[in-house]
């Protein structure tokens, strides 16, 4: 499995692939992937956790971390060709939306990506990897 970052490529036996932003530090595990963009001081801090085993995506969730209070927004996740947006969520400065039931299998490569109404510069995106 290939796990690939912004500026290096690192090899993985049956992981998601995960691109981290400068801005914050990647964490995998070997049944997970989590990507974050962006920083809570100005487009807020938008990350995606996918857990799942190579192709099979079990769940999803996204989540969007700011330093000010802010209006309500909607989450949006898109894998592939599946894809939710939330109801409107309101919160002070943690948003949160899932974990999200996903139960489906993608081709290698698909990016799995998640973006909030009120901060709609920058996506959090993994890529899954066989």
């Amino acid at each position: 499995m290939l796990v690939r970052y912004a500026a290096a490529t690192v090899l993985l036996a049956g992981a998601l692939a995960l691109p981290a932003s400068p801005a914050t530090a990647a964490e995998i595990s070997p049944m997970s992937a989590r990507g974050c963009t962006g920083n809570p001081g100005s487009n807020g801090l938008k990350c995606v956790e996918v857990k799942g085993s190579r192709l099979h995506v079990d769940t999803v969730k996204t989540t969007l971390t700011k330093n000010h209070a802010d209006d309500c927004g909607k989450a949006t996740i898109q894998i592939g060709s599946w894809k939710k947006t939330s109801g409107r969520i309101c919160a002070a400065r943690n948003f949160s939306w899932g974990p999200k039931t996903v139960n489906k299998s993608f081709r290698d490569g698909t990016k799995a990506c998640a973006w909030w109404s009120n901060y709609p510069r920058g996506k959090a995106c993994v890529t899954i990897h066989d």
